[in-house]
């Protein structure tokens, strides 16, 4: 869920919002009715992070499609296996 809010409301209740937002919440920050700040979870930043260094990544994006391909086909191992494999 997106909360707006504005620049002087979010200083003055910084310290009480972290209990206030899930994973999924961000709270725009306005300033004089502009978009100026969007503040969420650090899990959430650092999910997004991870999400777009793996989507700009041409070798890893190489290696996820390889592993929905194996899943579609079934082609699944079992991970006891796969340990004594390597």
């Amino acid at each position: 869920m997106v909360t707006e809010m504005t620049i002087t409301e979010a200083r003055k209740r910084i310290t009480s919002l972290e209990n206030e937002i899930d994973f999924d919440d961000t709270i725009t920050i306005t300033n004089h009715g502009r978009e100026v700040f969007a503040l969420m979870k650090w899990d959430t930043y650092e999910s997004i992070h991870e999400t777009l260094e793996i989507l700009t990544d041409e070798e890893l994006m190489h290696d996820l499609q390889t592993g929905i391909n194996q899943i579609k086909e079934n082609q699944l191992v079992d991970f006891e296996e796969f340990k004594k494999s390597i």
